[in-house]
C-alpha cells in the first residue's frame, strides 16, 4: 500500500490509499473514501468568513473527512494577511473540536504558523515541504510531520539535506496537484535515503497510523 497524504486528484489505484484535499464545495457529498477539508489561505475571503467556516464545519463532521486542510499562512498570496490569520486560528480550533490532524499550507511564514500553532492537541503535517534545512528546523524540532512530494523528484542540494534531515518518525509523501505518481515519489525517496523501498513504505505507514490513528 502507498500512501499518499495529501493530493487534489481523486484516487484512481487500489493499491494508493490517498486523500484527496478540498478547499470548496462543502454542500457536495464527500464521495472519497479519505478527504482533507480546510479554507486554503489564498482561496479565504473576509466578507464569507464566517459562512465559509459554518459550511465547512458541517462538512468536516463527516467521518470520511479524515483531517483539516489544507489551512494556514501565505506571505506571497494577495490575500488580506489579517483575514488569513482569523481563517487559521479558527481551523485550528475546530481541528481541536473534532480531534482531527491539521494540513498547514505555509509560504514565508514558519514562524508565524508555529506561533498559532503553540497550543494544538492535535497531529500537524506541513505539506510541499520545499524549503532549506534552516527554514524547516523549527518544525522538526516542533514534532511535527513534514511531507514532501514535487521537490525530491529534480532536487537541488539545500532540498536535499533537508529532506535528509527530517527523522524518519515525522516524514511523510504527497503528489500535491501535479498529477503525478506516489509511487514515483517512494522510489525516489529510498535512493535519496538510500534505504529499501519497503523501509520506507513500512515506516510511513506507522507514521500514517499516528496521524489518523489507524
Amino acid at each position: 500500500m502507498f500512501l499518499d497524504v495529501h493530493t487534489h486528484n481523486p484516487p484512481g489505484t487500489p493499491n494508493i490509499l490517498a486523500i484527496e484535499n478540498r478547499h470548496s464545495g462543502f454542500g457536495d457529498p464527500v464521495a472519497s473514501r479519505y478527504v482533507s477539508a480546510g479554507l486554503h489561505p489564498w482561496y479565504v475571503r473576509a466578507e464569507t468568513l464566517s459562512d465559509d467556516l459554518e459550511l465547512l464545519r458541517g462538512y468536516a463532521a463527516h467521518p470520511e473527512v479524515v483531517a483539516i486542510g489544507e489551512c494556514g499562512l501565505d506571505k506571497l498570496t494577495a490575500t488580506d494577511w489579517d483575514t488569513q490569520c482569523q481563517a487559521f486560528e479558527r481551523q485550528i480550533a475546530l481541528a481541536g473540536e473534532l480531534r482531527k490532524p491539521l494540513v498547514i499550507h505555509c509560504v514565508k511564514a514558519v514562524r508565524e504558523c508555529l506561533q498559532f500553532l503553540r497550543d494544538t492537541c492535535v497531529p500537524v503535517i506541513f505539506h510541499g515541504i520545499n524549503n532549506r534545512l534552516s527554514v524547516i528546523r523549527p518544525v522538526i524540532d516542533a514534532g511535527y510531520f513534514l511531507s514532501f512530494g514535487k521537490a525530491l523528484l529534480h532536487p537541488n542540494a539545500a532540498i536535499v539535506e533537508a529532506f535528509r534531515a527530517v527523522p524518519p518518525d515525522q516524514l511523510l509523501l504527497e503528489t500535491d496537484d501535479t498529477g503525478g505518481d506516489i509511487r514515483e515519489i517512494y522510489k525516489t525517496a529510498s535512493q535519496l535515503l538510500n534505504i529499501p523501498e519497503k523501509e520506507i513504505a513500512l515506516q510511513l505507514e506507522s507514521n500514517f497510523g499516528k496521524v489518523f490513528k489507524q
